[in-house]
């Protein structure tokens, strides 16, 4: 896996859960509410450590998170 590059831990065992409007940060594991759901291709702040990530869905469901 490359170097800043993360895998959403809570969508490993989800299946189809539905849209997540949620995301827990790969730097400081804080959990993140958002409005709209997560989207590939989609910018995303932590509120929390301030880190900023690119998030990148995968035909099975899951998201990545690169950090920018």
């Amino acid at each position: 896996m490359p170097l800043n590059h993360y895998e959403d831990e809570d969508e490993k065992d989800s299946g189809s859960k539905g849209a997540r409007k949620d995301f827990d940060c790969p730097e400081c594991n804080a959990n993140n509410p958002l409005e709209d759901a997560l989207a590939d291709g989609q910018e995303l702040l932590c509120n929390y450590c301030g880190s900023e990530f690119l998030v990148k869905g995968s035909d099975d469901g899951r998201f990545k998170f690169k950090e920018l």
